[in-house]
């Protein structure tokens, strides 16, 4: 199995073949409101030089599947795409910067002596010079490096944990926690998702221990501050702790099989996948979820910080990537589908609008990220930012 399959299995990121989904779907439970009109829209701000007499779908093979905002001027990102200089399927992973809100950028290809690095996977950034990426060597083994320069140099760690990361998020320069999926046994694709470590740091990513090992691949990891966070992963799994890691809860995800309803693997959380999470404050977030075949979706909220968790918007052909959040009631997300569509809530998820993402292909979108008014995504063949 080539790791870029692996890879986006634990993201989720399959090329499934989808129709549109461009109305929003509405709880059956929910009256649905229609928020403003919006002509926002969303535009291309970065694609690899390395790509420019590439046009139409082929763009997808530069794929960015993560982004961080240090601030509205400065962005990172991170994925892979071809080696520019090696023949055949060689790839690289590269991360790219802005410094000023994306009118100009700088790429930097990931390579490490003696090592191939051809995924990415995740990326953290806690100022414009400080920060880790994630993915995995030409081995599959789990690989982290940081940068305290801005990205121009990098310090390479090898994973002594059988398992691929999928999510970074550090609250400073010292303290970090890192996500993974387990790396199927015998290219098993039916042990995709199984138990995997919660990895932290205290030393800025020097070295990496288990802080838990769960039931449960993780798919994000999204924490306020030393303190609070929550992971998701496989199962419809979400778990919340409030003392830094050394203990969680289980929280009830809300995609549990309803009592008037079948147990169908459409309606069974074990057959769902939290993709992402995030939080605006300790009481305020939403969840990203996906069946295992991607034929459905849900956008789930909470107001009390995950002690109950209710639908928000159900996709029906569709599952949902990844959220983001501005405030209690303005979010947005993405969805697996390639339909050229984002989707903004600002009624804290009763109704969704679609926003079209303008590029010279239906792009898939991988993750989001926003930080004041600021929204932008990453995905295949560009990065995007919101415009109004």
């Amino acid at each position: 199995m080539q790791i870029k399959s692996i890879a986006l299995a634990a993201l989720v990121a399959l090329a499934l073949g989808f129709s549109n989904c461009k109305n929003a779907t509405q709880n059956s439970n929910q009256q649905q409101t229609s928020p403003p009109a919006s002509k926002a829209r969303w535009v291309a701000k970065f694609r690899s030089p390395s790509s420019q007499n590439i046009t139409g779908v082929n763009l997808s093979v530069f794929s960015y599947s993560s982004i961080s905002m240090v601030s509205p001027s400065v962005i990172f990102a991170t994925g892979d795409m071809p080696h520019p200089t090696k023949k055949g399927d060689n790839r690289v992973g590269v991360v790219v910067r802005t410094t000023d809100g994306g009118d100009s950028w700088k790429e930097f290809l990931i390579e490490h002596s003696g090592t191939s690095i051809p995924v990415l996977n995740a990326v953290h950034f806690v100022s414009p010079t400080v920060g880790w990426i994630a993915g995995a060597d030409a081995g599959q083994s789990g690989v982290v490096l940081k940068t305290t320069d801005g990205g121009e140099s990098w310090a390479f760690t090898r994973l002594a944990f059988k398992q691929i990361p999928t999510s970074l998020f550090f609250v400073d320069e010292q303290t970090g926690w890192m996500g993974g999926v387990s790396i199927p046994a015998d290219e098993d694709e039916e042990s995709r998702g199984e138990a995997s470590d919660l990895l932290f740091t205290s030393d800025g990513g020097r070295t990496w221990q288990s802080q838990r090992r769960f039931s449960i691949s993780i798919t994000d990891v999204f924490f306020l501050d030393r303190m609070t966070g929550w992971i998701s992963g496989y199962r419809g799994a979400i778990y919340h702790t409030t003392d830094g890691g050394r203990s969680w809860d289980t929280q009830k995800s809300e995609l549990e099989t309803p009592d008037h309803i079948p147990n169908l693997a459409e309606f069974d959380a074990s057959n769902f996948i939290i993709q992402g999470v995030w939080f605006f404050d300790s009481q305020n977030g939403f969840a990203a979820a996906a069946n295992m075949e991607g034929t459905a979706g849900r956008a789930i909220g909470t107001s009390t910080g995950g002690k109950v968790w209710s639908q928000k918007w159900i996709v029906p052909d569709s599952g949902v990537r990844d959220v983001a959040m501005i405030s209690p009631s303005e979010a947005w997300a993405i969805v697996q589908t390639s339909n050229g569509y984002v989707y903004r809530t600002v009624d804290a998820g009763r109704a969704w609008l679609a926003e079209p993402v303008q590029f010279e292909q239906t792009p898939p979108l991988y993750k989001l990220a926003a930080k004041g008014s600021d929204v932008w995504a990453a995905g295949g063949g560009a990065i995007f930012k919101r415009v109004e």
